[in-house]
């Protein structure tokens, strides 16, 4: 382990040693407990609890990514291919990102059911990221290659599939990295609209009969959760696109 890996582990544990001692002694207010408190709730609710909730939550936002990350790249893909329209998709795009997700969930809840409302959820939570990060990608193509499959007759659907996809795709990919807790997050608040089960349904409840000790072992799963889908999308890249990888090592060397 290096001199930062050194540092990582010790600040890591001086936040937890603070955290137990402000949740412990309750200096400030019940509303905080530590994390030895958190870990034994997490024990007491065992695995029951949770694998009662955590498979709508992961099903729900399961179908928001893909869903909301196969709407952008498409809409990015539309707007390469038929450029009058590159105005109206941004400013859906805009208006997804800016309008607060906690005050279209009502109206969601109200159209349809709760797993659905959370799948929309998620979706709306990574369209704006993943349609950015596309189009970015898409217009930073090698205009070599471009002219290339044009010299031969290909239009822009051909230049599209042949070029702009394949340099776009490491950006694809780091938006959908970036995609992942933003998914976990519109299906929580999604799940707290009146939904029987999921994460945010539990820690809806958890705060109604304010069990702080459960509310933060949920926040805690979550996160959990969060990064480890972070991971995988991350393997996922390393995987997918070798060659982004080794270009960035050559930039930083």
């Amino acid at each position: 382990m290096n001199n930062r890996g050194y540092l990582a582990a010790g600040g890591s544990l001086i936040v937890l040693v603070l955290w137990q001692l402000v949740g412990g002694t309750g200096v400030l207010g019940p509303a905080i407990a530590g994390p030895v408190q958190i870990v034994a709730g997490l024990a007491s609710d065992g695995a029951d609890f949770y694998a009662l909730h955590l498979p709508v939550t992961l099903a729900s936002a399961a179908a928001g990514f893909c869903w909301g990350n196969l709407a952008a790249i498409g809409c990015a893909a539309l707007v390469l291919t038929v450029p009058a329209v590159e105005k109206l998709v941004l400013q859906v795009g805009i208006a997804s990102a800016c309008v607060p997700l906690i005050a279209i969930a009502p109206i969601l809840a109200a159209c349809f059911n709760g797993p659905v409302t959370s799948a929309i959820m998620a979706a709306v939570s990574v369209f704006f990221t993943t349609l950015v990060g596309t189009l970015n990608g898409l217009r930073h193509a090698d205009p070599v290659g471009e002219d290339l499959v044009r010299a031969y007759g290909g239009g822009r659907y051909l230049v599209l599939r042949k070029v702009q996809l394949l340099y776009a795709l490491p950006s694809i990919v780091t938006a959908l990295k970036i995609a992942v807790p933003a998914a976990l997050l519109g299906t929580i608040i999604g799940e707290f609209m009146g939904q029987e089960r999921g994460l945010g349904a539990a820690l809806v409840v958890a705060q109604q009969s304010s069990d702080v000790v459960r509310t933060w072992g949920i926040t805690l799963v979550c996160c959990v959760l969060a990064a480890v889908c972070f991971l995988v999308v991350a393997a996922v890249e390393r995987f997918a696109t070798p060659w982004a990888a080794s270009t960035t090592a050559e930039a930083r060397a």
